[in-house]
């Protein structure tokens, strides 16, 4: 088993210039700590987890980022973190990161210099390399709602490709053909995923992409549902469902419907992504995919605690399964 003092002689540095790097307990020059992390990872080197432990003092306390603290569904994904963690004796530091990579790395770099046990970062944007520096030092991290394929660690995520498939079946099945898309930013994984489910649900019903029906500046807010809806409701053969790729964005369009003279469903049906709890209180109520939201927070605190226990355990890559919601949005009303 490979020592520190073998760390330090690969990469030709001093012991305490290695303690440095992994515990982030002092500045290094970039370079050195390129050579220390290369030869942590070429000699699979495991610091010791109970001398780490003395060292940097670690308190059961557990960091967790967010995107937007505004969307429901990152709440209730967060309660289900919150509620795993403390179950067991861990506190909670939660950190909203307004999509900003800048933002998203200050807490990161923080949260490691106060010694939090570990890291469930949820919906990563563009901080890869960010988080696999603290990965290359063994720290504990788990990322939770939106993949990042090039890391090796420990994720749990919903199935966004098959939610979209859902969704847009059961608009063809309705007789849709042209069928509206609020979308967001396609570098993002779940982006990404469920326009690959629309992609691939529409060329099996052998129906061309239409890029007159596609408003791709969404924000996952209302008001960019609102914007969508208003671009596609005004065009000369508009749509006559709308998918908006989450519930807080179908929410603009169904304001828009509403303050604009559509009827909905009669001349336009709408579906959303999430299942939000207000989904069943809108007017009319929202149809829409349901994903595992506390769920997918209970799973990544779990994920943790496990990695605490099993450091060297084989990382797991778990995907949870959404759920078809119909409500009123899509379909007549039910009359109870």
């Amino acid at each position: 088993m490979s020592t520190i003092k073998d760390v330090a002689n690969l990469a030709q540095v001093s012991i305490a210039t290695v303690s440095r790097v992994l515990n982030n307990t002092g500045p290094v020059r970039s370079e050195l700590e390129e050579r220390v992390l290369d030869a942590v990872r070429k000699l699979s080197y495991q610091p010791n987890k109970m001398a780490r432990s003395l060292r940097r003092s670690e308190s059961l306390t557990i960091g967790v980022l967010i995107p937007d603290s505004r969307n429901p569904f990152f709440a209730e994904l967060a309660k289900g973190i919150e509620d795993t963690c403390a179950a067991v004796g861990y506190t909670v530091v939660l950190c909203n990161t307004d999509e900003q990579t800048e933002k998203a790395i200050h807490y990161l770099n923080t949260l490691y210099q106060q010694r939090v046990a570990g890291l469930i970062v949820v919906s990563p944007g563009q901080i890869a390399a960010h988080l696999q520096r603290l990965l290359d030092r063994r720290f504990p991290l788990v990322i939770a709602d939106r993949p990042l394929p090039l890391l090796e660690t420990d994720s749990v995520v919903a199935d966004n490709y098959s939610g979209a498939c859902q969704a847009m079946q059961h608009l063809l099945g309705s007789e849709h053909r042209r069928i509206g898309l609020i979308v967001s930013d396609r570098y993002l994984e779940t982006v990404r995923l469920r326009w690959a489910g629309v992609e691939d649900t529409l060329r099996m019903a052998g129906i061309a992409l239409d890029n007159h029906l596609i408003y791709s500046k969404g924000d996952f807010l209302p008001q960019s549902g609102y914007a969508g809806a208003e671009m596609l409701l005004k065009q000369e053969h508009p749509p006559t469902a709308i998918f908006a790729f989450n519930d807080l964005m179908a929410y603009g369009v169904l304001h828009y419907a509403q303050t604009n003279g559509w009827q909905v469903p009669e001349g336009l049906a709408v579906i959303g992504f999430d299942d939000i709890m207000m989904s069943s209180y809108t007017n009319p109520s929202l149809s829409t995919v349901a994903q595992p939201k506390y769920e997918l927070g209970q799973k990544a605190a779990e994920m943790l605690l496990r990695r605490f226990q099993q450091s060297n355990a084989p990382f797991q890559q778990i995907v949870l399964p959404t759920s078809l919601i119909v409500r009123a949005s899509t379909s007549a009303a039910v009359k109870l």
